[in-house]
C-alpha cells in the first residue's frame, strides 16, 4: 500500500466529553487504487481506565523481582474500504469494560468531510462483541539477602535477588477481561467520494465520550 503517516492523538474535553482523535496522511484511494477495494490506513487510539493495571511482562532476571503494574491497553481502531465511489464501508473497533458500552450499535456515527458534507450511516453490519481475557500468575518467592541477613521484621538489609521457590506458595492467577465489539458502518450517497476530497473525519461517541479518526489524503507521502 502507498506509504502513509500517523498523526499523534490528542485529547479534548468540552463539558462532561472526553473526545479521543488521531489522524492518518494517505494517498486518495481514488488516485492509488490497492487490489480490487482500496483500503485506508488503519488509525489505532490506545486508551484506559483507571482500574485496568496488569503486571509488566518478565525480563531476564527482573522476572523475579517484584511485581510492576502498567495500564492495559484498550485499542480502539477505525478504517474504511471504499466499494465505490458512492459507498464508504468503514470498520470500527471500541474496547471496554462493560458490555453495552463495547456494543457499537449503541454509538452515534457521523462522516463527515473537508468541503461541509455531513452524512449518517445507511447501515450497521456484523456487529459483535467478545471477550478478551489476560491471565497472570502472582508468584510468592523467598527474597535472598547479602551476608548482612535479615531484620527483626525479616526483611533484607541488602536484598540481591530472589529464590526459584515460587511453587512453595501458589497463588490464585491474575485477570484482567475486556469486551472487544466490532462492526461495519456502510455509508451511501451518490458520488459520495471522489479524487478531491481532501480529508474524511469519522465521529463515533456517545455519552461523555467520543473519537475521532481522520484520513487526510495528500498523494505527495506516496514519494515519502
Amino acid at each position: 500500500m502507498p506509504v502513509a503517516r500517523l498523526v499523534i492523538a490528542g485529547l479534548a474535553i468540552a463539558g462532561c466529553t472526553k473526545t479521543f482523535s488521531k489522524e492518518a496522511v494517505q494517498p486518495n484511494p481514488l488516485i492509488h487504487p490497492v487490489d480490487t477495494l482500496r483500503t485506508s490506513e488503519p488509525i489505532t487510539i490506545v486508551t484506559s481506565l483507571m482500574n485496568l493495571e496488569e503486571p509488566d511482562a518478565p525480563d531476564g532476571y527482573r522476572d523475579t523481582g517484584l511485581v510492576h503494574n502498567h495500564r492495559f491497553p484498550l485499542f480502539n481502531r477505525a478504517s474504511f474500504t471504499m466499494v465505490s465511489r458512492d459507498r464508504l464501508r468503514f470498520h470500527v473497533q471500541v474496547d471496554h469494560t462493560w458490555d453495552t458500552y463495547a456494543d457499537l450499535r449503541t454509538w452515534e456515527v457521523t462522516l463527515i468531510d473537508d468541503r461541509g458534507h455531513s452524512w449518517q450511516p445507511e447501515a450497521v453490519e456484523h456487529a459483535r462483541t467478545t471477550v478478551i481475557t489476560h491471565m497472570w500468575d502472582y508468584e510468592q518467592r523467598t527474597a535472598l539477602c547479602d551476608s548482612k541477613g535479615r531484620n527483626a521484621r525479616g526483611d533484607c538489609y541488602n536484598l540481591i535477588g530472589y529464590a526459584d521457590d515460587g511453587w512453595k506458595r501458589r497463588q490464585p492467577l491474575g485477570n484482567i477481561s475486556v469486551y472487544r465489539g466490532k462492526a461495519d458502518f456502510v455509508f451511501y450517497q451518490r458520488d459520495l467520494f471522489s479524487s478531491q476530497v481532501r480529508w474524511l473525519k469519522l465521529i463515533v461517541k456517545r455519552s461523555g465520550e467520543a473519537f475521532e479518526f481522520t484520513w487526510r489524503f495528500d498523494d505527495t507521502v506516496a514519494a515519502d
